[in-house]
């Protein structure tokens, strides 16, 4: 792996952790909208980071969710439930943002909270930075 990539590796990571800190600040606030953005935003980078092993570089959002997919969810790299996991998030984050639906409730969120965080730490372990 290039030190490229592994820098695109870590700042995707990073970003990811920072996501979910966010997340957690705006989801106290009872700021819904921004949380249900965060949170897609943490899978999202994740997604990123574990293409990037693949050398697929920064994308549009839904290339990136077609491509971790393909690449990671038909083959098994990564378990099936984080696909599903991710395809809700991105939904959530679509209809509340451009969409006439309001954001999850606040215990919706937290459930989603705890779906990315697995899904970071699952990321984290397949790319052995835990």
């Amino acid at each position: 792996m290039t030190p490229e990539t592994q820098d695109l590796i870590n700042l995707r990571l990073t970003q990811a952790n920072e996501s979910l800190s966010e997340a957690r600040l705006l989801i106290g606030q009872k700021m819904r909208r921004g949380a249900t953005d965060r949170v897609y935003f943490s899978m999202f980078y994740c997604a990123c980071a574990l293409l990037a092993t693949k050398e697929f570089g920064p994308s549009r959002d839904g290339n990136v969710a077609a491509k971790f997919h393909r690449e990671f969810v038909k083959t098994g790299l990564i378990p099936q439930e984080f696909g599903e996991r991710f395809k809700r998030a991105t939904q959530l984050h679509q209809d509340a943002d451009v969409g006439a639906k309001p954001p999850p409730d606040c215990n919706r969120l937290k459930e989603l909270m705890a779906d990315a965080e697995s899904f970071l730490t699952t990321t984290k372990l397949f790319l052995g930075k835990q």
